[in-house]
């Protein structure tokens, strides 16, 4: 078997391929993975469950020439795939195992490599070589309980690993750091008086953006938003994006101290950004103004109590408030924010929830001169 498949790599060797590839079992190019530890996903990606999942791994040579994949010339999914079977990383098809050059490698993988959907090619793909590794991404409103489209499904966990210059050490392995290159998001909530009751039914940020290309960075850099370009998709226009944190949910929140878990079992995937919140109170006075200037707002659709009274919507439907929402996401980290029910905007920029106020006046006390009381 190991002389057919020298014979094999032989045959296939071209003047720019590579040369002197040596095909003993024993130097074959193995892999070994550690997990970042950061939860970004609803079943994270941990050290703990690395090995459910698969990854796409390139290797080039110092003069550019794809050893392992392909050099992309567009973004598609060319790389060599390899997945934990046997108690081991291993290669998906045996016939794409290769063997150590006796020149060092650059090598570089993502994860994961199986995609879910019936489209995933409008999901996330990647374009590398040996100068440029690019991974596109466009976020999906997976949580939207409105949406009856089949490329609807969950986001995923993305991760990257470089491991530059190696060359077959005694166990033959390449060893792969995986970093996130996506946002966590996850919301909790608390009501501002012990007085108030607050049922939550939809949760939405408005005017998020929903796509861009993520370059990886050099070997040790940790990435940060500033390795993604925002674009837009197709003829949606930048910034119209406006993810679901919960929808049809009927959260109950009843405590001013102890805040409530809305999203952290389910958090939101979100490409790294910064969001502009509305300046409701800074000229950009309608939810329309906030929209045209892609400011970004909190959609929340809920029930607001006080002591039995209804603030906002009613014990039949559910009323509407917006919260201006201004954040900074990077790479990989995971972002609690906790909504405090105490205030909000209708969709022309008036406070919802006013609070009743009191003015008092006082009159003189003067003697009324029929009071005589004769006796």
């Amino acid at each position: 078997m190991l002389a057919a498949i020298s014979g094999a790599l032989l045959t296939g060797c071209s003047n720019e391929e590579i040369a002197s590839v040596d095909n003993l079992s024993q130097n074959a190019i193995g892999f070994h993975v550690v997990g970042n530890a950061a939860e970004t996903r609803a079943t994270p990606i941990t050290p703990n469950n690395l090995t459910t999942t698969d990854f796409d791994v390139f290797a080039y040579t110092a003069d550019g020439t794809a050893f392992m994949g392909k050099v992309d010339t567009e973004f598609a999914h060319d790389g060599v795939k390899i997945v934990y079977k046997g108690g081991k990383w291993d290669y998906d098809d045996p016939e794409e195992i290769h063997y150590w050059p006796t020149e060092a490698l650059d090598f570089y993988a993502i994860s994961p490599a199986s995609l879910v959907g019936s489209d995933p090619a409008h999901h996330y793909v990647w374009n590398f070589n040996h100068d440029s590794q690019k991974i596109y991404y466009n976020c999906l409103d997976e949580y939207n309980p409105t949406v009856t489209d089949p490329n609807i499904h969950a986001n995923h966990d993305v991760m990257y690993g470089i491991a530059k210059n190696q060359t077959k050490t005694a166990n033959g392995k390449v060893k792969f750091t995986f970093r996130h290159i996506l946002s966590q998001v996850v919301f909790k909530a608390k009501t501002e008086l012990a007085t108030m009751n607050v049922v939550i039914s939809d949760i939405k940020i408005k005017n998020a953006k929903m796509s861009g290309y993520f370059t990886l960075p050099n070997t040790g850099i940790a990435p940060t938003s500033a390795n993604w370009e925002v674009v837009g998709v197709g003829n949606i226009k930048l910034g119209t994006y406006a993810p679901t944190v919960v929808g049809n949910a009927a959260i109950e929140v009843n405590s001013n101290t102890n805040a409530t878990d809305i999203s952290s079992d389910h958090p939101l995937l979100t490409i790294p950004q910064t969001l502009t919140a509305w300046g409701v109170k800074d000229g950009t006075k309608t939810k329309e103004n906030a929209d045209d200037a892609g400011q970004s707002y909190l959609e929340i659709s809920c029930k607001i109590q006080q002591s039995g009274v209804y603030l906002c919507g009613s014990a039949n439907a559910y009323g509407t408030i917006y919260v201006p929402f201004g954040a900074s996401w990077e790479p990989g980290k995971r972002y609690i924010y906790t909504l405090i029910f105490g205030g909000g905007y209708d969709a022309e920029g008036d406070e919802i929830l006013k609070p009743i106020e009191f003015d008092a006046e006082t009159t003189d006390w003067v003697d009324d001169p029929n009071n005589v009381i004769e006796l």
